[in-house]
């Protein structure tokens, strides 16, 4: 089994659980109940909550539920390569600007 991490909008909770209720229960183990990701800021949060499952069974949520955040547990070499794409596709642009100028003209 793998560990998911599931994060969807409050008003979702009620497909998230109709989704999970299609599943057999030795497909799945919740890790950690739902919860509030910002629980400061309880209105503007999502939801989050952590399941170990087959693949197969995570795919009944990729199919059943649009806006579905699902991010598997990634191992060390797994989240390198990942910083290590991310780095390559990410443009950095550094600015200097000259000390004493105040940038207007008179």
């Amino acid at each position: 089994m793998t560990k998911y991490t599931f994060t969807f909008d409050p008003a979702d909770e009620n497909k998230f659980n109709e989704v999970l209720s299609r599943l057999e229960p030795d497909e799945y183990t919740i890790l950690e109940e739902t919860r509030l990701v910002n629980p400061e800021k309880p209105r503007e949060s999502d939801k989050q909550t952590i399941i170990e499952m087959e693949p197969e069974a995570a795919l009944t949520f990729r199919l059943g539920m649009k806006f579905l955040k699902i991010r598997r547990e990634r191992t060390e070499e797994e989240l390198a390569e990942e910083k290590r794409v991310d780095d390559m596709n990410t443009v950095r642009i550094t600015v200097q600007v000259p000390m004493g100028d105040s940038g207007t003209t008179p």
